[in-house]
């Protein structure tokens, strides 16, 4: 077996070993050049060695023309000779970033890395059961901790190039130099590719790898080792920030109470802020992310004093901010997504409405011995028994509508006025069901019933208990 440069270190160090032996399967990325052809040979004996599944993966972006041909080709021929399996895509990368308006560098990625699934998907049937292991090494992470610091990153940015992210992308060369790697190559006559565009210096980590790094080089000497303990440090700190900031944020939850969000350090409220955006763009099917000004901007609107507020951000999201929640929702919805209509039947739909403020609750049995409990568990919890013979055996469960009106106390009272006066806000308004029986509300909670309904002492009953969620 060949010498291994730092790669066996990197594997046990970092856990990429483990994540390799867990997967059974890997893809390595094979663009032909010098750090993936070393990448190549090594993943070949360790994954023969480790019973393993090993294949290739090569995007020609079409960039460099004959160029890329050549280097596809090559990467053909050493695969056959090696018998690794290899999966070659050709795609006109020039061409989707002119379409998209994204850059050449980003577009380039994002193809390789949804190729990357693909092939995932072939080998295992699931597009994310592989392990996908790249052969950037030290000199890239320097680049990318000098190109992030420029960009006035914060702890995640100069923590450059992970070696273990997601659980299954590895990088097993991230702490031998380009250098270095090339040597083991000169000394092990493993062929390779030279990529002529990497001394153009006309792309930004071209020139810091050919005009920046060199002037460092000369104050400490070896300036990747320097960032690869500074990131390593950062990681942690990091990895902290982000596990604190994991605790205020449920699953897919878009939303936070406003007082836990103004009360954290802003180290933590800006992390719960970046989940909470993620989940939104996600659930909107989208791709964007947020930048400083955005952060410090809802920040400051979290602490003011205004009741109520928005903010526009990129992605089609939209923060809004009441008296009580923050939240991150789609331009054009509002917390609940419904239609002008019936959201919920009982007891077709079961015995148990939920949103994300409120909990309603039908049954045939007294909640009312339940109360202490209740109240320990929920912020607001209030239950009544309607009489089986007042109401219909199907109820109905929906959002206020224009013109919609209630019985209570004698007399005839418009919804909207009965919202105003109790102060609701906006999202309170929107996610308050009204319980519905043969077309006429029958209980709005937080007001009386309508006049009628109530089962007197003994007299057999439905129950419905309303809740009201202490993270609201």
């Amino acid at each position: 077996m060949y010498p291994s440069l730092k790669f066996d270190d990197t594997l046990k160090r970092f856990g990429l070993a483990d994540a390799m032996r867990r997967a059974g399967t890997v893809i390595t990325a094979y663009s032909g050049g010098a750090d993936s052809s070393c990448l190549l040979h090594h993943l070949l004996h360790w994954c023969r060695d480790n019973g393993v599944t090993l294949a290739a993966a090569h995007v020609n972006h079409q960039i460099r023309g004959e160029d890329a041909d050549r280097d596809e080709q090559f990467c053909r021929e050493t695969c056959g000779k090696m018998q690794i399996p290899l999966y070659v895509l050709r795609e006109d990368v020039p061409a989707l970033a002119a379409q998209s308006g994204r850059g050449l560098e980003e577009t380039a990625r994002n193809v390789r890395y949804t190729f990357f699934d693909r092939v995932s998907e072939e080998l295992t049937g699931s597009p994310d059961a592989a392990v996908v292991a790249t052969a950037h090494n030290a000199d890239d992470h320097l680049e990318t901790v000098v190109f992030n610091l420029l960009r006035g990153s914060g702890t995640r940015g100069l923590s450059g190039i992970d070696p273990l992210r997601d659980g299954r992308f590895v990088r097993p060369l991230i702490c031998d130099t380009g250098e270095e790697i090339r040597q083991w190559c000169a000394d092990h006559h493993i062929p390779y590719m030279t990529d002529a565009t990497n001394a153009d210096t006309d792309y930004t980590r071209n020139f810091i790898r050919h005009n920046i790094v060199p002037q460092m080089e000369k104050i400490c000497g070896n300036p990747q080792r320097a960032a690869l303990r500074m990131s390593s440090l950062l990681r942690q700190d990091d990895d902290f920030l982000e596990q604190t900031a994991a605790q205020y944020v449920s699953g897919d939850s878009v939303s936070v109470p406003r007082s836990i969000l103004a009360g954290l350090h802003p180290a933590v409220a800006s992390r719960v802020i970046l989940h909470l955006y993620g989940n939104a763009v996600r659930t909107a099917s989208g791709s964007s992310s947020l930048e400083e000004i955005h952060i410090r901007e809802i920040l400051r609107l979290t602490d003011s004093d205004a009741a109520e507020t928005s903010l526009s951000l990129p992605g089609n999201i939209r923060f809004t901010a009441d008296r009580h929640t923050v939240r991150f929702l789609p331009n054009g919805e509002t917390a609940q997504k419904t239609e002008d209509g019936i959201v919920f039947t009982y007891p077709d739909d079961g015995d148990v409405f939920e949103n994300e403020r409120y909990v309603i609750k039908f049954s045939h049995e007294n909640h009312t011995n339940n109360v202490q409990e209740e109240e320990n568990i929920y912020k607001l919890f209030i239950c009544r028994t309607f009489c089986f013979d007042k109401i219909k055996d199907v109820l109905y469960i929906r959002y206020r509508r224009p013109g919609d009106t209630c019985v209570f106390g004698g007399m005839t009272r418009k919804v909207k006025k009965l919202f105003i006066d109790r102060k609701l806000t906006a999202e309170e308004k929107s996610t308050l069901p009204l319980i519905l029986s043969g077309g006429d509300i029958l209980w709005i909670p937080l007001f009386p019933p309508r006049d009628g309904v109530l089962a007197n002492g003994n007299e057999p009953g439905l129950t419905i208990a309303f809740y009201e969620k202490k993270t609201f």
